[in-house]
C-alpha cells in the first residue's frame, strides 16, 4: 500500500507539484509518520514484555531455589537446632531430639510432662533428648510468672525440679490468688538462694529469654499447646503417647 502512494518526484522536480501530487505527497508523509510511531510502540511493548518475562523468570528461579534449599539451610531449621541456651534434657549423643513448646498453666502440657513424655524417656533412654522452650499463651495470665519461676530456678541448676514441681501442683497454683508466695515456697522447698532467686525472677536476661522461645514458636506459626518436634518435623499428637512414639520410631529408622 506504502508503495501505491509513492509520488515519482523524478520527472516533477524542474516544476511545481500540482495539487494532487502535493495531497499524494502529504499523505505519504503522514502514513510514514503513522508506520514510524506504530513501530515505536511495538518495540515499547517488546521491551515492555522482556522486562516481565525477565521478572518472572527471576521471581521463578528464586522460588525454585527455595524449594530445592536443604532444610539445614532454612531460617526454620535454624530454629529447631538445639541452643546452647535451651534447656535440655538427655544425652547430648541421643538419635532422637524432641522439642516441646509448651506453657506451664496449660492442663495438657501438664499431662504430656507427667505422664507420657517421662514414659518415653525411660522407654528411650540415651536415645531420646528433651528440649523445652516457653510459649505462654495469652489466655493463661500465670503462665508467663510460671516460665520466669522456672528460668530463675536454673539460675541456679534447678529448671528440671522447678518444671516438675509447677506440673505437678499445677491445679494449686493456677487457680490461686497468692502466686508470688507460692512460687517463693517452692524456690524454698529446692534449696534455692532466696535473694538470687528473687533477683532472677526481675531481671532482663530472664524475660528475654522467654521472649525469645514465644517469639520462635510465632515464627513456626504454632498457636496451640504442647507442640512437638521430634527431629525437626512437627508431630500430630491427637493420639498421644503413640503419636510421639510412632514419631520417634520413625526418626530412629531413618539414622
Amino acid at each position: 500500500m506504502e508503495n501505491e502512494l509513492q509520488v515519482n518526484t523524478s520527472s516533477v522536480t524542474d516544476r511545481p507539484l500540482t495539487k494532487r501530487e502535493r495531497r499524494q505527497l502529504a499523505k505519504q508523509e503522514k502514513l510514514a509518520g503513522r508506520l514510524k510511531k506504530e513501530k515505536t510502540e511495538k518495540f515499547k511493548k517488546l521491551l515492555i514484555g522482556i522486562v516481565i518475562l525477565g521478572v518472572v523468570a527471576f521471581l521463578g528461579y528464586k522460588l525454585w531455589k527455595s524449594i530445592q534449599t536443604p532444610q539445614n539451610e532454612t531460617g526454620e531449621s535454624n530454629i529447631l537446632s538445639v541452643r546452647s541456651d535451651d534447656w535440655v534434657k538427655g544425652s547430648p549423643d541421643a538419635k532422637v531430639t524432641i522439642i516441646e513448646y509448651a506453657d506451664f498453666e496449660c492442663p495438657a502440657c501438664a499431662i504430656y510432662s507427667t505422664e507420657i513424655l517421662k514414659k518415653l524417656a525411660d522407654e528411650y533412654k540415651d536415645n531420646l533428648r528433651i528440649v523445652y522452650r516457653h510459649f505462654p499463651l495469652p489466655q493463661h495470665k500465670k503462665a508467663v510468672d510460671a516460665a520466669k519461676t522456672a528460668e530463675s530456678a536454673g539460675k541456679q541448676g534447678k529448671f528440671w525440679e522447678m518444671h516438675d514441681l509447677l506440673y505437678e501442683k499445677q491445679e494449686g497454683w493456677s487457680t490461686s490468688a497468692n502466686l508470688k508466695e507460692i512460687f517463693s515456697e517452692y524456690a524454698n522447698n529446692l534449696g534455692l538462694d532466696s535473694a538470687k532467686y528473687k533477683d532472677d525472677l526481675g531481671s532482663d536476661p530472664v524475660s528475654q529469654k522467654i521472649k525469645k522461645d514465644e517469639a520462635d514458636g510465632y515464627k513456626l506459626k504454632i498457636d496451640s499447646t504442647p507442640t512437638f518436634y521430634v527431629n525437626g518435623k512437627i508431630v500430630s499428637v491427637n493420639n498421644g503417647y503413640d503419636d510421639l512414639k510412632s514419631a520417634i520410631e520413625e526418626a530412629l529408622a531413618n539414622q
